[in-house]
């Protein structure tokens, strides 16, 4: 059975860049991000339309949606290792965020959520992490974080939850944070 590794951090801390290259040195793993097929279909609209009528109605969207990559997960992990961008902590985090009362439950009354064997956080200064967003163009959630009082929600929430992940820092290059990540990993030849 594979191992399930999740990279989280706020948005522009590198997840996407950081689990394709962990992805790429970990020869028959997978890689994935939540929403994946077919809820990133509909994602821009329930971000712009739902999110405001009904945060409850966003939140149990994206619940569905990290259910539903937990099945292919499970699937995945029978052939390799999986890296995921994004999961059920970020689902929570940003619901939280939100004002919803909603925590990092794997097990509810009518679902079962694979656990990651390992979730890293990126961390990274707010300049970079600003320039890196700013060059690739800024999204819904990138406007969102701009306010600092909510982005220190953000760093709250998931301050809150620390005892679920380990920080790597993503302000140095990408190949230190690569190795970084790698020593949280012992079933990756170093």
């Amino acid at each position: 059975m594979g191992k399930l590794i999740i990279i989280t951090g706020l948005d522009g801390s590198g997840t996407s860049s950081v689990a394709e290259q962990l992805s790429h040195k970990d020869p028959g793993s997978h890689l994935m991000r939540t929403p994946s097929v077919p809820f990133d279909t509909c994602r821009e609209f329930i971000d712009s339309q739902v999110r405001c009528e009904s945060q409850a109605a966003h939140y149990l969207f994206y619940l569905s949606s990290v259910i539903f990559a937990s099945t292919q997960i499970e699937a995945l992990l029978k052939t390799g290792n999986v890296y995921c961008v994004r999961y059920l902590i970020d689902t929570v985090v940003s619901h939280r965020v939100a004002g919803l009362n909603v925590d990092l439950n794997y097990e509810g009354d009518f679902y079962s959520i694979r656990r990651p064997d390992l979730t890293l956080f990126l961390s990274i200064n707010e300049q970079d992490r600003q320039n890196r967003i700013t060059s690739r163009g800024k999204g819904l959630l990138d406007k969102i974080l701009d306010d600092n009082s909510t982005r220190q929600k953000f760093h709250e929430e998931f301050n809150r939850l620390s005892d679920q992940f380990v920080v790597v820092d993503n302000s140095l290059d990408i190949l230190s944070t690569i190795q970084n990540s790698i020593n949280h990993m012992p079933w990756i030849k170093k």
